[in-house]
């Protein structure tokens, strides 16, 4: 089982639709997958769930004991692909468990009795620097950051860097790795360019080839309720995204080879100082 938290400290990067259109994919390759909303918009509950908002019990009553995950999981609309959902009470998380005893392990503790059933988690969350952030640091075994094309594009990722350098640290997650960066919402124009550049130059093969296009057919499907692989499945981005899962499911292959991407390269030794200096 891999578990992948989608997570960026920089908003509207497209996590979201990253999360989405990934999990549809694995599913759709035959992978057992499940998506824990953790941000409290609950952007991916509303796409997985057709429109329907989440019904209790959600990640919220998971996270505060109140319900089993067992119990929160729902079925999607995609075959082989289910949902932990959120709710916009999740915020509600942060202060409720800010003087509990093992706060941060609450997410790990709850999915240790589901996780089986999957081949892959992802997990969708928020740009806030939060607690309900640090249990998704504290449970998964990868980071994907999507990073958009703009000014302060490379300026969130020491910070995430230094965040998961600390649950490595302090947490019991020293396995942790952010295993992938993805171009979101890329444009044929200097910028991108410009952007893709400066990332493959710091960290290397660590950068997914696969670039996913702005595209109005993602903003389509996003209001139908679909991933774009769904709705427009010839369009660039859902090719984009299909390309995207292959390079997923491949890098997990190249780790269980004892060959994987975790490695890091020359450029990717000094990309912490770099990031910063950036």
């Amino acid at each position: 089982m891999r578990s992948i938290a989608v997570m960026s400290d920089k908003g509207g990067t497209a996590k979201t639709t990253t999360v989405i259109n990934v999990a549809v994919g694995l599913a759709r390759s035959g992978r057992r997958t499940l998506v824990v909303d953790c941000d409290g918009q609950a952007n991916a509950s509303l796409v997985l769930l057709g429109g329907q908002g989440a019904a209790p019990p959600t990640l919220r009553h998971v996270l505060l004991n109140e319900a089993d995950a067992a119990d929160a999981v729902r079925p999607t609309g995609v075959a082989g692909l289910a949902i932990l959902p959120a709710d916009a009470a999740l915020a509600e998380v942060n202060l409720a468990l800010a003087g509990e005893l093992g706060r941060e392990r609450r997410l790990r503790r709850a999915l240790a009795g589901v996780e089986s059933a999957y081949d892959f988690v992802l997990l969708d969350t928020s740009p806030a620097r939060c607690l309900v952030n640090v249990n998704v640091l504290n449970y998964a075994g990868e980071v994907l950051v999507p990073v958009d094309p703009g000014l302060f594009a490379l300026s969130g990722l020491g910070q995430l860097q230094g965040a998961v350098a600390e649950v490595r640290r302090y947490l019991d997650n020293d396995a942790l790795r952010i295993s992938g960066l993805v171009l979101t919402r890329a444009q044929k124009n200097n910028v991108s360019r410009d952007v893709e550049a400066r990332l493959r130059g710091l960290f290397g093969a660590r950068v997914h080839r696969a670039t996913i296009p702005t595209s109005t057919k993602i903003e389509e499907a996003h209001s139908r309720y679909q991933s774009v692989l769904d709705y427009a499945p010839r369009s660039a981005g859902a090719r984009a995204y299909a390309a995207l899962v292959g390079e997923i499911i491949a890098d997990g292959r190249r780790t269980q080879d004892g060959i994987g991407g975790a490695a890091r390269g020359p450029a990717e030794a000094d990309a912490d100082a770099d990031v910063d200096a950036a």
